[in-house]
């Protein structure tokens, strides 16, 4: 129950903090707007969004159904993620700052308890806008256009997954350097060299040619969170993004659950340093 407690007790921190109110409010005004805009037609045999019907296939191959959903997915994943460590990157300094700290560390609560504890409810405060979001845009689909997409419903659920093992970065930072400030910034950082990361090959592997260049990169690829992988391969739950058809065959691929297992090694691997780190600190 203490562990609970401190979990809830996170959760109502992240959310007073003032972004994931103001992500929530967004939201809400992209739901509003979804049920406004999306209908099905009289026949059923398409949609109508803002008073245009669009054919049942028609967008590159893709039904509108999905290309809405991916859009709407992507987008709110990457909304969250931006905002989501605006508001969480406080919760574990925070924790640490005179006066604060005497009062945490005094609760019957093992340090690694703790600090798992917070990052914990941080994630569920991020996961609980995430999941409102989802399910509330599920709804609307299935009442008003008949289609209950599950695979959407399974990639919001991919998201905040994701988003767990990327905190993992910035919880470590934020306990090592005691700031917000340094956390954010380091976080996005994190999340610009993962992207560049997960597109290496054409990319920053033409830097240079290199090859103890190039198998440092791999290295640590896979020793860090896979961030742009999984939010991806979430994205291909609910069917392929035509824009990567763009792209070339290349980018075209199923769901792969590899990254989420890398992910999950790492993260854990992250999880555990920070935790020792927390242990071996005298506040």
């Amino acid at each position: 129950m203490k562990i609970l407690s401190m979990i809830i007790f996170s959760v109502r921190e992240a959310i007073l903090r003032g972004t994931l109110i103001f992500y929530f409010a967004v939201g809400n005004l992209i739901i509003l707007f979804v049920a406004l805009a999306v209908n099905a037609s009289p026949d059923g045999s398409s949609i109508v969004v803002l008073g245009n019907p669009i054919p049942a296939k028609s967008l590159m191959g893709v039904s509108p159904v999905d290309f809405i959903l991916i859009q709407l997915q992507r987008s709110s994943a990457s909304a969250i993620m931006f905002l989501g460590i605006f508001a969480i990157a406080g919760i574990i300094p925070s924790m640490l700052e005179k006066g604060t700290a005497e009062l945490f560390l005094s609760k019957p609560l093992s340090r690694t308890t703790l600090f798992l504890s917070r990052a914990i409810g941080s994630t569920v405060a991020i996961g609980l806008n995430i999941l409102y979001f989802a399910v509330a845009i599920w709804l609307i689909f299935g009442v008003k256009i008949g289609v209950w997409h599950w695979g959407f419903l399974l990639s919001a659920l991919m998201v905040v997954v994701a988003f767990a093992f990327y905190y993992s970065v910035v919880a470590l930072v934020s306990l090592v350097t005691r700031s917000q400030a340094l956390a954010i910034m380091l976080g996005f950082l994190f999340w610009f060299l993962a992207g560049a990361l997960e597109s290496r090959q054409a990319g920053l592997y033409n830097l240079w040619s290199n090859d103890i260049y190039r198998r440092t990169l791999d290295v640590i690829y896979y020793v860090t969170p896979q961030v742009s992988g999984m939010l991806q391969n979430a994205t291909r739950l609910i069917g392929m993004n035509p824009y990567d058809r763009m792209l070339g065959p290349q980018a075209v691929s199923d769901f792969s659950i590899m990254p989420f297992v890398f992910s999950l090694l790492s993260a854990s691997a992250i999880y555990a340093l920070a935790s020792w780190y927390f242990s071996r600190q005298d506040y």
